[in-house]
């Protein structure tokens, strides 16, 4: 979604730049359902009014071209920090000890792991239904499925989604104790903060809803981890999260090589984004084709209304409409990734995956807890075998694709040497992704005729499958994004 530019020269930022809280503070934040779209507002919690606008769901500023540095008027006393920097609040900062001198930014791969990013996505659950006759079941649909409309133990969800994550400080050397032969280890890492929103719009077909409603909140922290003995020489990077649904994940995965002739050491060229096929399958039985229930969730093709899902009227989102929600995309989500980046010039690209891992797999660290709701009936109750889970987060695995894009920009004519301005490139016209924004320093000569330049930016691209195991299947639960950084990239011309 790219920006637009008035006639009095200032830019007009796109709904899907986002800019998130610099502290951990959650007075604006208040998680909630989809169902409301469909039911209306419910009574107002206790201690909460209407929903409240989040602070992580602020629209950046829209920078005025034309400013110069020089232009700019001195703070009267401290100066704020920029939408979006990492800072945190004086008792967190004195308790990881970031008062003190800056420590060094984060290794390999995640090196662009700082400050904060925000930008656009989509978001696919296959949620269990309570449908017994004395349960409470949110998702009154106000069209009545059919017979044929397969089973209702299920439904599922669609949100077009904005999404913002903070990065915090690097938190120093972290020691692990070896045994015997095998020698210490010192980790670093850094903590992270996720927010996303809902604003699935019916009547535009887009991500543009006015009312946007808070779906996930996900404290974490990312770790650079160095080679165990065992590792043969490769170093991982682990994802540790905490969900409040009442699951805690822990990811690893081994770090890609560095390639030293790049410069963010990353591959040359775009990245290599796959299929994720979202088909319900028989639970531990992911790679069997006769394990996958085609055919059976008619949720999942976008022409039929009379289904378990939210929203049934895809009409506007779909093949017919603005695109965004088709049946195609609802079978592999990462169609929205390679949408966004439809033209884009991708020069360079870092892809590592975390998982949740297996106890046979090379990697064999992490996992998943869950709550006892989630869990549901262990039978005998000493076991660990669930016999009837709500639904259990059995697995996680997440992609990273960091990318290194060259963007167009237009730098207006008759600026004097030295003269910084706030500018947001050209962006393709098909292209569904995020717009940034770059602060252009002109050069010793200045700029005295209008130009185009190139100029390099990052922007991170996600995809996430967790398995929620309930009524003997798996259900790929699918988050994408994609995401450039919220304050300014810098960049000198000559």
């Amino acid at each position: 979604m790219a920006s637009e530019v008035t006639p009095e020269g200032r830019v007009v930022a796109p709904l899907n730049i986002t800019a998130p809280t610099p502290d951990i503070d959650l007075k604006g934040f208040y998680w909630d359902t989809v169902d409301e779209k469909i039911n209306g507002p419910p009574a107002a919690p206790i201690g909460h009014g209407s929903h409240q606008q989040s602070l992580q769901a602020q629209v950046v500023d829209a920078p005025d071209v034309s400013r110069r540095v020089g232009e700019v008027p001195p703070p009267s006393g401290p100066a704020a920090p920029p939408p979006g920097t990492a800072s945190l609040p004086k008792q967190l900062a004195t308790q990881v000890g970031l008062k003190d001198a800056p420590r060094a930014g984060p290794l390999f791969p995640l090196e662009q792991f700082k400050g904060a990013y925000a930008g656009n996505g989509f978001n696919l659950i296959f949620r269990p239904r309570a449908n017994g006759p004395d349960s409470k079941c949110l998702d009154g649909l106000p069209i009545q499925p059919g017979d044929n409309s397969g089973p209702d133990d299920n439904i599922l969800v669609l949100n077009l989604t904005t999404e913002q994550v903070s990065f915090g400080g690097t938190l120093g050397d972290i020691p692990n104790r070896g045994l015997r032969k095998e020698p210490d280890i010192r980790l670093s890492g850094l903590p992270y903060l996720q927010t996303v929103q809902d604003h699935t719009f019916p009547a535009t077909g887009r991500c543009d809803h006015p009312k946007k409603i808070d779906i996930h909140f996900e404290p974490g922290v990312w770790l650079n981890v160095p080679p165990a003995s065992f590792h043969n020489g490769k170093a991982s990077v682990v994802r540790m999260a905490s969900i409040p649904h009442g699951t805690t994940i822990n990811a690893q995965g081994f770090a890609p090589k560095r390639d030293p002739k790049t410069v963010t050491g990353g591959v040359t060229g775009g990245p290599d984004i796959g299929v994720i096929d979202t088909t319900p399958f028989d639970i531990g039985k992911p790679e069997d084709p006769k394990a996958r229930k085609n055919g059976i969730f008619i949720s999942m093709n976008e022409t039929t209304q009379e289904s378990f899902r939210i929203p049934q009227d895809l009409e506007t989102f779909g093949s017919y409409g603005s695109g965004t929600i088709t049946t195609e995309i609802i079978k592999n989500p990462n169609l929205v990734l390679l949408n966004a980046i439809t033209d884009l010039d991708i020069t360079e690209t870092i892809t590592f995956e975390v998982s949740t891992g297996h106890p046979e797999s090379t990697l064999n660290g992490g996992g998943t807890t869950n709550i006892s709701f989630l869990q549901g009936v262990q039978n005998p109750i000493t076991s660990t075998v669930m016999n009837s889970p709500t639904a259990h987060a059995a697995s996680m695995t997440a992609k990273y694709w960091i990318e290194r894009v060259m963007y167009k920009v237009v730098v207006p004519e008759k600026l004097p040497p030295n003269t910084q301005l706030l500018l947001r490139p050209t962006m393709p016209a098909d292209s569904t992704a995020p717009t940034p924004v770059f602060s252009i320093t002109t050069g010793p000569g200045g700029n005295p005729t209008r130009k185009e330049i190139t100029v390099p930016g990052i922007q991170i691209q996600t995809s996430q499958t967790v398995l929620l195991n309930f009524m003997t299947l798996s259900w790929p639960h699918v988050s994408v994004s994609t995401l450039v950084p919220v304050d300014p990239q810098p960049f000198q011309m000559t």
